[in-house]
C-alpha cells in the first residue's frame, strides 16, 4: 500500500505549476482592497515566492508584487477609466458600470463589517448628534496623529511619505489618474431629472463640486493646478480624458490608484438609483485626513509645491468647508426620507449613506512610496486549513521521498525528491513554498473551486487516487482548494446591508429607462426631420445675436399676455438640461469655457455670484426664500397660474400631454437627448442656451412672476449672457461649430416664439 500511496502522489505532484490567470468575470468577485485605516500606509501586498520553470513545454510565471490577475485587473480598469470619461461615445459599458459599482460596494462592505464595532459602522442607528460627534472624533483622531507626525519629525524621524525628491515626483504622478477625476463622485447629482423635492439636497451636495472646479474661475480649478503640477514636474503624462492618457508607456502602474478613480467615477453615475451613497461617499472623502497634512510638509521640504494639497486642506475644514456641507447634506436627505415615509425609511437611507461612506474609506487613494513599503511579515500556517494540509503532507512525505530520487519532473521551483525531503519539509517556509506552488498545478488545483480540480475528482470513488487520502484528509483538501481563491465576499452583500430589493445589470437594461427620470439614457439622438427642416429658415428669420449684444444686455420687452403655459412649462422645466452633463468629468472642465458653463449652471441653480474666495457654508445657511433657481421660479409661475406644482419633470409632460401639447413634451425629450451627449452636442446646446436667455428675459417681461422674481431671473440672465459670450468665442472661427451652434439658437428660438404664440414659418 505504501508503494501504491507513493505512485499516486508521484502521480498529482509531477505537473508543473502554471501561473493561472483569473477571468475577468471573477475579477469583481474577489476582495483585495483592505479596508483603510491610515490611507497612507495601509498594507503592503503579499510577495508571492518565485516559480521556476519546469521540464515540460508548460510554463510557470513568476509571481511577484502585481500577479497577472492584477496587472489585468488594472488594465480593464484603466479601460473603463477612458470609456466612463468618454461615455458619450462608450453606452455599452453602462451594464459592466453598474456590476463593478454593486460590486466595490460589496467589497468594501464585506470589509469593513470584520470589524463592526469601528468605523461608521460603530453607529448603527443614525442621529445628527451621534453622526456629528463621529465626525468630530474622527477628525480630532487626525489632529492627534498629526501632532505626533510633527514630534517624531522634530526628533530627528525620516520623512513618511517619500524617500526622496525623485520619489515625490514619481508618487506625484502616478496619483494622477485621483486627482484628475477630483470632484467627479458629485459629477452626475442635481439633474433637473431628479424629484425637485431633492433639489436643495443635490444643490449643496453639487456646491462642493463646484468649489472643486474652482466655481468657474479656472485658476482655482483643481485638475487645473494639479495640471499645472504634473507641469512643473515634467512627469510627461498626457489630458487625463484621453485614450493616451492609460496607455502603458506612461507607466502609471499603482492598481489601487486606478481602482479609487474608478469608483470616484462610479458612485453617482446612476444618479437616480445611488444619491444617498454618493452623499456617503462625499461625506467620508471631504473629511480631513493625515497624509494630505504630511504630503504639504514634505513637499516643501523637497523643494517641490505643495499647493494642491495645502488647497484641499483649508477648502475641506469641519466648519464652514466641504466637510460640513457634506454632512449637511446627507443628514437633510436622511431627514428628507423620514418626513416622505417615516423612521424606517431614515434607516435605509442611513445605511445606504453609510455604504457609500465605507467604498471611499475602504479604498485607498494615494501610491505607495516603494522606499517606505513595510516588509511583508507573513505567519505560517496562515491559518487553521493550512495546518491541517501542512499535517497531511508532512506525514506522507517519508513515505513517498526516496522512491522518487530519479525524477527529473519539478513542481514550481524544486523537483518532487526536493519537496519530500523529511527534513527538509520541516521547515515553515519550506512548507509554504510548498504550498503555493502546489496551489498553481492546474488543472490539479484550481483555486477557488474544489469541485473544478482534478486532484479532487481523482481523491473521490473512481479516481485513480480513491482511497489513498482518508475521507477527512479529502474534506480538508477540498476546503484548502476553496479557500485558495482568497477572502471571498458575498457579491450581494450591498443589497443585503442596505435593506433593498437587488436590481442586476440585466434587470436595469431589461427596465426601460424614461429620460424623464432615469440617467444615464444614451437613446439615439438623430434629428428629427422636422427639426432639420425648419432649421436653416429660423436661422435666417432669427439671425444669432452678434458678439457685442450678448453681454450685459437687457431688452425692454413690454408686459404682454400670459403666454400659452402648456408649451411654455414643458420647455421651462426642461431646459436646464443643456448644459448639466457638461461639467459631470472634471478634467473636461478645466477649460476657459468649462467654466464659463459652471458659472452658467451655478446661476441656474440660484447660487449667488462667484466671488473672490468660496462661499462653503454660507450658500448652506442661506435662507430657503433666498435660493431662487430655475427650477423654483417654474413652481412659481405653476402656483401662480393656478396650476398644480410638479412633483419632478415627468409630471410636468403628462400634464402638457393631458392639455393636449404633445409637441412641447416631444421637443423637451428631444433636449434631454441631446444634453446626455454633451461633446458631440456641444455648440448645438450652447446655441439652444443662447436661445433660451432670451425666453428668460421674455418671462422677467412678463406677469408670470412676482417683480422680485422678475429682478431674479434677469439676474439669472445676465449672468447666462455673460458666460455664454465666452463660450462662444471658439465657435465662429469652426464653420461646422458655428453652424451647429445657429442651428441650435433658430430651433430654441422657434420654441420660445411658439410659448409666446409667435406665428412660426
Amino acid at each position: 500500500m505504501s508503494l501504491l500511496l507513493q505512485t499516486l502522489l508521484l502521480v498529482v505532484l509531477a505537473f508543473a505549476a502554471v501561473r493561472a490567470c483569473e477571468a475577468v468575470a471573477r475579477l469583481f468577485a474577489r476582495s483585495r482592497a483592505r479596508r483603510r485605516l491610515d490611507v497612507e500606509s495601509p498594507s503592503s501586498p503579499a510577495i508571492k515566492p518565485t516559480i521556476d520553470e519546469k521540464d515540460s513545454a508548460a510554463q510557470a510565471v513568476p509571481a511577484l508584487e502585481q500577479d497577472n490577475a492584477q496587472l489585468e485587473e488594472m488594465q480593464l480598469h484603466k479601460d473603463l477609466y477612458f470609456k466612463l470619461q468618454n461615455l458619450e461615445q462608450y453606452p455599452g459599458i453602462l451594464p459592466q458600470s453598474w456590476d463593478l459599482l454593486i460590486s466595490l460596494l460589496s467589497e468594501t462592505v464585506a470589509d469593513a463589517q470584520k470589524q463592526p464595532n469601528s468605523g461608521i459602522l460603530s453607529l448603527s442607528n443614525y442621529t445628527r448628534e451621534s453622526l456629528a460627534m463621529f465626525l468630530q472624533a474622527e477628525n480630532d483622531k487626525t489632529t492627534q496623529q498629526w501632532e505626533q507626525y510633527l514630534a517624531r519629525r522634530k526628533a530627528g524621524s525620516p520623512k513618511e511619505m517619500f524617500g526622496d525628491r525623485k520619489e515625490a515626483e514619481w508618487w506625484l504622478k502616478q496619483a494622477a489618474p485621483v486627482k484628475y477625476v477630483d470632484g467627479a463622485w458629485l459629477g452626475h447629482i442635481n439633474k433637473i431629472t431628479a424629484p425637485f423635492a431633492l433639489r436643495h439636497i443635490t444643490k449643496n451636495a453639487w456646491q462642493v463640486m463646484s468649489e472643486e472646479l474652482g466655481d468657474g474661475d479656472l485658476s482655482k480649478n483643481h485638475v487645473h493646478v494639479y495640471r499645472a503640477l504634473m507641469e512643473e514636474i515634467d512627469s510627461g503624462v498626457p489630458d487625463g480624458d484621453t485614450i493616451d492618457f492609460i496607455h502603458s508607456r506612461h507607466e502609471l502602474n499603482e492598481p489601487r490608484v486606478w481602482k479609487a478613480a474608478l469608483a470616484q467615477l462610479l458612485v453617482s453615475l446612476f444618479a437616480a438609483d445611488f444619491l444617498p451613497e454618493a452623499l456617503g461617499f462625499n461625506m467620508a472623502y471631504e473629511g480631513l485626513p493625515l497624509h494630505l497634512m504630511k504630503t504639504v510638509k514634505e513637499l516643501e521640504e523637497l523643494k517641490l509645491n505643495p499647493y494642491y494639497f495645502v488647497l484641499h486642506v483649508s477648502i475641506d475644514n469641519a466648519d464652514s468647508g466641504h466637510a460640513a456641507m457634506a454632512m449637511d447634506a446627507a443628514v437633510d436627505y436622511i431627514e428628507q426620507a423620514r418626513k416622505a415615509s417615516g423612521d424606517e425609511a431614515a434607516h435605509q437611507a442611513w445605511k445606504r449613506v453609510q455604504a457609500g461612506f465605507i467604498l471611499a474609506e475602504g479604498l485607498p487613494t494615494t501610491p505607495e512610496s516603494p522606499s517606505l513599503k513595510k516588509p511583508v511579515s507573513v505567519s505560517f500556517p496562515r491559518n487553521d486549513t493550512e495546518a491541517a494540509v501542512v499535517k497531511i503532507f508532512k506525514a506522507k512525505a517519508p513515505v513517498a521521498h526516496k522512491i522518487h530520487c530519479s525524477s527529473r519532473l519539478r513542481i514550481g521551483r524544486h523537483t518532487l525528491v526536493e519537496w519530500l525531503e523529511p527534513k527538509a519539509f520541516a521547515d515553515k517556509q519550506w512548507q509554504m513554498d510548498f504550498l503555493n506552488d502546489l496551489s498553481n498545478c492546474r488543472p490539479w488545483v484550481i483555486a477557488g473551486s474544489s469541485e473544478k480540480s482534478r486532484l479532487i475528482r481523482e481523491l473521490a470513488w473512481e479516481g485513480k487516487m480513491f482511497g489513498s487520502f482518508t475521507q477527512t484528509e479529502v474534506e480538508v483538501v477540498k476546503r484548502w482548494i476553496d479557500e485558495l481563491g482568497g477572502p471571498a465576499f458575498d457579491a450581494k452583500r450591498y443589497w443585503s446591508f442596505t435593506g433593498r430589493e437587488e436590481i442586476t445589470s440585466a434587470q436595469r437594461l431589461d427596465r426601460k429607462q424614461d429620460i424623464l427620470c432615469d440617467y444615464p439614457v444614451l437613446q439615439d439622438d438623430d434629428d428629427d426631420d422636422d427639426l432639420s427642416k425648419s432649421a436653416a429658415s429660423q436661422a435666417q428669420l432669427h439671425p444669432f445675436p452678434p458678439p457685442a449684444a450678448t453681454t450685459h444686455s437687457r431688452p425692454n420687452y413690454p408686459i404682454i399676455p400670459t403666454p400659452n403655459l402648456t408649451h411654455l412649462l414643458p420647455l421651462w422645466f426642461t431646459h436646464p438640461c443643456l448644459l448639466e452633463s457638461h461639467v459631470s468629468v472634471p478634467f473636461k472642465v478645466a477649460t476657459p469655457t468649462g467654466s464659463a458653463i459652471v458659472r452658467l449652471l451655478r446661476a441656474h441653480s440660484g447660487f449667488e455670484r462667484e466671488g473672490p474666495g468660496v462661499a462653503g457654508m454660507d450658500e448652506v445657511r442661506r435662507p430657503a426664500a433666498d435660493v431662487v433657481g430655475l427650477v423654483e421660479l417654474g413652481v412659481e409661475i405653476c402656483r401662480r397660474a393656478g396650476i398644480k406644482e410638479p412633483k419632478d419633470l415627468r409630471e410636468v409632460m403628462e400634464e402638457a400631454v393631458g392639455e393636449g401639447e404633445r409637441e412641447g413634451a416631444t421637443f423637451a425629450r428631444k433636449m434631454l437627448g441631446w444634453s446626455m451627449r454633451p461633446m458631440k452636442n456641444e455648440a448645438l446646446l450652447l446655441g439652444l442656451s443662447t436661445a433660451c436667455v432670451e425666453l428668460h428675459e421674455r418671462v422677467a417681461a412678463s406677469d408670470l412672476l412676482s417683480p422680485s422674481s422678475r429682478d431674479v431671473l434677469l439676474q439669472i440672465a445676465e449672468r447666462e449672457r455673460e458666460s455664454l459670450s465666452v463660450c462662444r468665442e471658439g465657435i465662429d472661427k469652426d464653420g461646422a461649430r458655428h453652424g451647429a451652434f445657429c442651428r441650435g439658437y433658430a430651433i430654441g428660438r422657434r420654441e420660445v416664439g411658439r410659448s409666446f404664440g409667435e406665428a412660426q414659418p
